[in-house]
């Protein structure tokens, strides 16, 4: 989300969540006897109170433009070209939407938005729940924007936050769902809840809900948290540079935080795969220390979250939502899902970049910006043919990928290698990358394999050279007769994989435009 939104939708969510408040409170009137009135003055009202954060929505220079109406006889009130008329039908809000061109609004049916809405008899939270519906749909149309606002999860997402930013820890399930019903009028049960946050749970609500950094980012006073977070990444950059931890004492002397600030700075910073490598913390994060990833020199010019989260977006592309508790699932409490893993019969791809430490060691100014687009080559490829990316089983200049098919491996492996090997490296990074292809059976399980099949991929990587794609019996078994016409996979006899007593024909990769290495050494006698 644009900065611009985020601000947006904090707004919005402000009065939605004092609504929510005031009618589990019973100080809600929705004005018995003059409710379609009531209704269309306040999502008038609305638009009106909302009308900075909604042309501030695309930053400096957007082009939003905001009519306001808070007269009932009026066209309604516009945003950007899409305007929407509610008119009083009595027991009923008729909503209407049109697009402004040529100087007039014309209905525009088309946008989805037009109904009619029964406001007289109905209890409070249906009539809350109604006013902002309508008009969180009608600014996602006119705005072209997704919110994510359906159902209840961005109540309890605020709720969590609100407790991560004035304890310092992470809500359980329990004691969320708790705070939320006393405090707001919501109908979700708590089955729901734990099936949203945490499927398949056993703990019976004592699962804590973490929000990701993109998530916590939407909810509200959370910036200071977010800004600590963000400079301790710059932080993280330098200390890689020199090779050194980043502690806790040092940030919190850095920043002048306190020790709550500096307990949930812990507590994002270990969520983060690519700035915290190694590390460790106390139970509460009073105190805690970490080796920076080896990805954290991606962050080196970032300036704010958004373009932290951008970067983090495209180093996982299929990642899942970053909360380790929070897996949405149902309708109510809405849901994005992370890509599945295949089962069963699979193909690993692996790869490994030779010599890179003597690299790093010795030109690690100039391995950053080489690093950077290694990983963008190998992504594109892997992510062009079908595969999945498993980040959290890289070796820092590594990428481990699977596939359904193991033609799309092969296809993947080839295009990153023409395109590493057709790339412009600097005399003093002389980029060569290894890879090796295995079919095997194997399980996939919290996003990750383990299955003698990997093991096997690895050790058969070991046995590559720079420029090169060695490819396992098996993988050869189910291709042959189907290879693409351009590649030819050429045996180099049988090699003893390391640790493994069994023997197994070996193949290389070859294509006649691309000089791939072709010997595999001989077995140690």
């Amino acid at each position: 989300m644009q900065p611009g939104i985020v601000a947006l939708r904090r707004a919005l969510t402000a009065g939605w969540q004092n609504d929510l408040r005031a009618v589990r409170q019973d100080g809600y009137d929705v004005e018995r006897g003059r409710e379609a009135w009531a209704f269309i003055q306040r999502f008038n009202q609305l638009i009106s109170e909302l009308r900075a954060p909604i042309q501030r929505a695309w930053g400096p220079g957007g082009l939003v433009h905001v009519a306001d109406s808070p007269d009932l006889a009026g066209p309604g009130p516009r945003v950007s070209m899409t305007r929407v008329k509610l008119r009083n039908h009595g027991n009923l809000v008729a909503i209407e939407a049109s697009t402004h061109s040529e100087g007039e609004a014309k209905p525009n049916p088309g946008l989805g938005l037009d109904r009619e809405i029964e406001v007289v008899g109905v209890a409070p939270l249906v009539f809350v729940q109604e006013l902002y519906g309508t008009l969180t749909a009608f600014l996602q149309m006119a705005l072209s924007v997704d919110f994510e606002l359906g159902g209840s999860r961005w109540l309890f997402e605020q709720v969590a936050a609100e407790q991560f930013v004035s304890n310092g820890r992470w809500p359980t399930l329990a004691d969320l769902y708790q705070r939320v019903t006393r405090e707001y009028a919501v109908d979700d049960p708590f089955e729901k809840v734990i099936e949203a946050f945490a499927p398949g749970t056993t703990e019976n609500g004592e699962t804590e809900v973490r929000l990701s950094l993109e998530k916590l980012h939407r909810c509200r006073d959370t910036d200071p948290d977010i800004a600590n977070f963000v400079h301790v990444v710059k932080l993280a950059v330098g200390a890689d540079e020199v090779d050194t931890m980043v502690t806790s004492e040092a940030v919190a002397h850095d920043l002048q935080l306190d020790r709550e600030s500096c307990m949930k700075l812990g507590r994002l910073l270990r969520a983060e795969k690519d700035v915290w490598r190694d590390g460790d913390a106390e139970d509460d994060f009073a105190s805690w220390n970490f080796q920076p990833s080896l990805n954290v020199h991606f962050f080196r010019r970032i300036g704010s979250i958004d373009d932290y989260l951008a970067i983090q977006a495209a180093l996982n592309p299929a990642s899942s939502n970053g909360n380790g508790a929070a897996k949405p699932h149902d309708e109510s409490v809405t849901t994005e899902s992370s890509t599945p893993l295949p089962d069963g019969i699979v193909t690993f791809l692996m790869t490994d970049v030779v010599e890179s430490t003597q690299l790093w060691l010795q030109n690690r100014a100039q391995m950053y910006g080489a690093m950077r687009r290694h990983d963008q080559l190998l992504a594109a490829a892997i992510e062009a043919n079908h595969g999945v990316v498993l980040k959290e089983r890289g070796e820092g200049d590594s990428f481990f990928a699977v596939f359904h098919r193991p033609t799309d491996a092969l296809a993947a492996a080839f295009d990153a290698q023409a395109g590493l090997m057709s790339e412009r490296w600097t005399d003093n990074v002389p980029l060569a990358v290894r890879m090796a292809i295995l079919t095997g059976e194997a399980e996939a399980q919290d996003r990750d394999y383990r299955s003698p099949a990997v093991n096997r991929c690895a050790k058969l990587r070991r046995r590559a050279v720079g420029n090169q794609i060695l490819v396992s019996e098996t993988t050869y078994s189910i291709v042959a007769d189907i290879l693409r016409d351009d590649m030819r996979l050429v045996s180099v006899g049988k090699r003893r994989l390391e640790g493994h007593d069994r023997p197994e024909e070996v193949y290389v990769l070859q294509h006649s435009e691309l000089p791939l290495e072709a010997a595999v050494q001989e077995d140690a006698s």
